[in-house]
């Protein structure tokens, strides 16, 4: 299965560009726009994939206390996923904030202990990064239109 960005769409939300043979340009944060979408086109969204990869995920949850400790954490101004695949080659996601600069947050933060108590051991000072979400099924629910 090849999945690709095509349209305006696409290139309003960054691609454009953003690969010149095998060099990568990096092109810092996005613009601030909304990235709200309506149900319609979530369902469109959801449904077309689940055709294209039928035996695939669907999606995954991640409790709030994980997100908002991620979202907490100095500097950061909003999330980045990466995808991933685990040794047994089970589909992941890493969730990771990002700072002013678009860059990850990756490096021991200050942040108070209750804040690190989702993600990381104590006393380690480590940065917020997620993974481990509940997949999807069986962790959604049956009368989902999503």
């Amino acid at each position: 299965m090849t999945i690709r960005k095509t349209g305006a769409a696409a290139s309003s939300r960054g691609n454009k560009g953003t690969h010149e043979g095998k060099k990568r340009r990096y092109r810092g944060l996005p613009p601030k726009e909304s990235q709200r979408i309506a149900l319609k086109e979530a369902i469109d969204l959801t449904q077309r994939f689940r055709k294209a990869a039928p035996a695939s995920e669907h999606g995954g949850f991640y409790w709030a206390e994980g997100l908002l400790a991620v979202l907490k954490q100095p500097g950061c101004v909003g999330i980045r996923y990466y995808h991933g695949l685990s040794a047994e080659g089970q589909y992941r996601i890493v969730l990771v904030g990002v700072d002013a600069r678009g860059n990850d947050i990756t490096a021991p933060t200050t942040a108070p202990q209750s804040a690190r108590s989702a993600t990381a051991p104590a006393g380690t000072g480590a940065a917020i990064l997620l993974d481990h979400h509940f997949p999807c099924p069986p962790y959604c629910p049956v009368g989902s239109p999503l």
